[in-house]
């Protein structure tokens, strides 16, 4: 389920969004074979909180989305989002990145501004492919002639502490930056900085799609979808054995589907070595029987591949927290909004008559432009993995460091550890058990 805003539940049964309010009179007793999980596979994979940190605290299951269709078609589902969320509000801030989703919610913002300030936050960062982010902003407010303010961040310069929350660690990938995105938009007056997460878990056109396309937009439209989905993943094999699955058993069909898509670290999940023992072990146990528990489940519920990794794409999603004193919130993750999203058919996903690979995935949010905006659109993904790796290398593993102290994690494993997605899990983890001390917690 989505996480939009985490409830916590003590073991009296009484619930409440700051489980330091059920804590007891102390701050709080920080539970570190909880924390550890945070380093179990499924979720660096994945990017959500599994539980509460606390103990005698647990997390509450997020409520159950019922797929609704809008009347009016998703756009007009979007607009209405994004209305809701700035309500009441004077002066509205956009995270952008140059990426369709951002923009999506930019050009919404700006349509239902009706006069309020509509500020973007765009973060300096080049791309895989030499691009830069801010380069492409500015092209897109152009081409879309919107009446913005625009507010660049480096990433090396504009840097500050997040703000700390009870329910868990800052899961941004530049979270120290955000941070100063919030205070810098506190400093301007914006009252809600909204942003594109949860996007493409929403609306991605899912692996194994071939039949739900072919049954909605025919063979021409599937053979299409085939062609790109052969570029990646488990390919055509994919696409092939999850048609011939449907012969087989249930649970043999979802332990399939689990072995083809998830071959790595969510097929026999091992938690990384810089888990100290006796964390690695009970993340790693934890992991597994996650694992299981996810195959039983689409055995039993007798999903197709296709709409098994739909579901796992979206699902467990936790709603980044604010980075800052500012609320922060994404319209594709708006209640009305989900539901509309998850009532259209996965097929719909997928728009072949369009001209790039990655239009054709993204076929949904490009329909939430306008028809005549949509040429000057983005043709392909904005990929920053130097950016990401050079956040990890802020990590500074020769400083004393609270999860070494308290023993969740080796030394010795973490100075030889290479993984980015380990790293910054591992910052998050530090950052946020520094963070807890700094309140009074204890660690136990």
């Amino acid at each position: 389920m989505i996480d939009r805003l985490s409830r916590f539940r003590d073991g009296a049964g009484r619930i409440a969004d700051n489980p330091l309010m059920l804590a007891g009179p102390v701050p709080g007793v920080v539970d570190l074979r909880k924390v550890g999980l945070m380093l179990a596979p499924p979720v660096t994979t994945g990017e959500f909180v599994p539980v509460s940190f606390w103990h005698g605290i647990e997390l509450e299951p997020p409520e159950p989305i019922t797929p609704r269709a809008h009347p009016d078609g998703l756009r007009a589902a979007f607009t209405e989002a994004v209305r809701d969320m700035t309500a009441g509000t004077d002066t509205i801030g956009v995270m952008v990145s140059g990426g369709l989703d951002s923009l999506a919610v930019l050009v919404h913002a700006c349509d239902i501004a009706e006069g309020r300030r509509v500020i973007a936050f765009v973060i300096e960062m080049t791309d895989d492919l030499g691009g830069s982010s801010a380069a492409e902003v500015h092209r897109l407010i152009r081409a879309f002639d919107l009446d913005i303010e625009l507010v660049v961040l480096d990433p090396h310069h504009d840097r500050a502490e997040p703000v700390w929350s009870p329910a868990g660690p800052h899961l941004h990938g530049l979270p120290e930056v955000n941070a100063a995105a919030a205070e810098r938009a506190a400093d301007l007056g914006v009252d809600l900085i909204l942003s594109g997460d949860g996007s493409d878990e929403l609306l991605g056109v899912p692996r194994y799609a071939t039949a739900a396309i072919a049954r909605r937009h025919g063979i021409p439209a599937a053979v299409r979808y085939a062609h790109d989905a052969a570029s990646s993943g488990p390919g055509l094999f994919g696409e092939a054995a999850a048609v011939l699955s449907r012969l087989l058993p249930a649970r043999t069909t979802a332990s399939l589907y689990w072995a083809v898509n998830w071959p790595d670290d969510w097929c026999d999940p091992v938690a990384p070595a810089v888990l100290a023992e006796p964390y690695r072990t009970e993340a790693t146990a934890w992991a597994k029987q996650w694992v299981s528990d996810h195959v039983v489940a689409h055995a039993t519920t007798r999903r197709t591949w296709s709409v098994a990794d739909a579901y796992d794409a979206l699902f467990p999603h936790t709603a980044l927290l604010p980075a800052g004193n500012i609320e922060e919130g994404s319209p594709f993750l708006h209640p009305s909004f989900l539901a509309a999203a998850l009532a259209l058919p996965l097929g719909d996903r997928y728009q072949a008559a369009l001209p790039t690979r990655y239009w054709r995935c993204k076929a949904q949010v490009i329909n939430l432009f306008p028809q005549n905006k949509v040429k000057a659109l983005p043709r392909q993904k904005q990929y920053f993995s130097t950016a990401l790796t050079d956040q990890a290398a802020t990590l500074d593993t020769a400083k004393p460091l609270v999860a070494v102290e308290v023993g969740l994690i080796d030394p010795d494993q973490l100075r030889h550890e290479t993984n980015t997605s380990v790293l910054l899990f591992v910052a998050a983890i530090e950052r946020w058990l520094a963070g807890a001390l700094r309140h009074g917690a204890q660690i136990g």
